[in-house]
């Protein structure tokens, strides 16, 4: 990708920050009593338009109520399974050109237009003579948006990693693998490796449906999985309450399993990806923006998450400590065990509603940074996962203890390192 493609992407989305900042500045005094719905109309709208990995901050963005307020929230909700779809041309040329069985059928399904739509592809819905399928058919245009997206945030992340108040943070480290796991999502062969990996870690789980992968509908940049009925996340909320506790108490574990016992990471579990059905079951779908944790980061990462449950900061201090990549020579290893130990004991054993994961973790990075101290840069990807997940359960169970829910994942996850050293 050429410096002037960037350099074209970068302009492009300083032109759409000015033009939203004053399009808000314009809809409060025009519309006063109701100037916060059409700002987050306006926001979400932009946002759209922009793509790339921008669309992917806004669907995380839109499961982080407490956050960004439940009117901006909601208005970002949509962009979790119903972006504006692609070109009918540019949807017909990705197919034709992976060349996937049942070709007819496939161009109906495009010409009749989406059933869902997020920030990397469109899935069309295949009618097949005895089966349907859905087809995620991936973007050109997305290509080309995070691409370019993905080289500014590297940039962006060396030229802050050389301020004074954040010399010796691992920014570029950081950014890296963070790029690394977004451009993965373009990885249609990825992604179904990943749906087949996840579906065999919950075989055995009747109440988690994942969606099959169709072998003769996959090829570059298209993938083919069973079409599932009932994918509806406005329903979400509106299930009988016991019913959507239990929901969601199923996609918690279910995830604590993942990613404590076997080190897989979904990071996008926005609900555009998690559905809970009548039926008493929880779909997961869309396993682009998945991370694999080495042995080491996970049982590290496991290790802190104990540590929190019980309580034991020294013990989470000493985690940390135990994974840093950059010691600076003037770390204060006392005052980082100290402040580490007070943090997790002003914030164990509370329940959703009273714990702000997002507070918690800036904070763990804020006083890694003043004390010189910065743990496994792959810690990362599971906070991310958390965090959206902690969105999840704030909006529809939050009296979960969402520590005291991961002990028994947790314990077995450590069992299993015990076993396997």
């Amino acid at each position: 990708m050429t410096t002037v493609v960037i350099a074209r992407r970068a302009a492009q989305v300083v032109s759409a920050l000015v033009g939203l900042g004053c399009s808000v500045a314009f809809a409060r005094l025009r519309h006063r009593g109701c100037w916060r719905e059409r700002a987050a109309e306006l926001t979400a709208a932009r946002v759209e338009r922009l793509g790339g990995a921008f669309l992917k901050g806004g669907q995380f963005l839109s499961t982080r109520r407490d956050l960004v307020g439940p009117v901006l929230a909601h208005a970002l909700g949509r962009l979790q399974d119903d972006v504006r779809p692609m070109p009918v041309a540019d949807a017909v040329r990705v197919v034709d050109r992976a060349g996937v069985e049942h070709a007819d059928a496939v161009r109906r399904a495009v010409l009749d237009g989406p059933v869902a739509g997020g920030s990397i592809a469109c899935v069309y819905r295949v009618v097949l003579p005895h089966r349907e399928v859905a087809l995620k058919v991936r973007k050109p245009e997305a290509v080309r948006q995070i691409t370019a997206d993905t080289r500014i945030i590297r940039g962006l992340a060396r030229a802050l990693a050389v301020a004074p108040v954040l010399r010796g943070v691992p920014l570029g480290e950081i950014a890296d693998q963070l790029c690394r796991c977004v451009l993965d999502q373009l990885d249609f062969d990825r992604e179904r490796r990943n749906l087949r990996r996840f579906g065999e870690l919950t075989a055995d789980l009747d109440a988690v449906t994942v969606p099959g992968v169709v072998d003769g509908m996959c090829g570059e940049g298209v993938l083919g999985m069973d079409f599932l009925d009932g994918l509806d996340r406005d329903r979400n909320a509106g299930l009988p309450g016991p019913r959507l506790t239990r929901s969601v108490e199923t996609l918690v574990r279910t995830m604590y399993e993942s990613m404590f016992l076997h080190g897989f990471v979904h990071v996008d579990l926005h609900q555009g990806n998690a559905y809970f059905r009548a039926a008493g079951d929880v779909v997961v779908v869309d396993f682009g923006f998945v991370y694999q944790l080495g042995d080491f980061a996970r049982t590290k990462f496991t290790a802190f998450f104990a540590g929190m449950i019980d309580g034991d900061g020294a013990g989470c201090a000493d985690t940390l400590l135990s994974t840093a990549r950059a010691v600076s020579p003037q770390a204060d290893l006392a005052g980082f065990r100290r402040d580490v130990a007070d943090l997790v004991r002003r914030n164990c054993g509370r329940a959703v509603r009273d714990f702000s994961l997002p507070r918690f973790a800036a904070a763990l990075f804020d006083l890694q940074r003043r004390h010189g101290v910065h743990a496994d840069p792959e810690f990362t990807f599971p906070l991310l996962s958390l965090l959206a997940l902690d969105g999840v359960v704030r909006q529809h169970h939050p009296g979960m203890d969402f520590q005291l829910e991961a002990a028994p994942f947790v314990m077995a996850g450590m069992l299993d390192t015990d076993d396997s050293a």
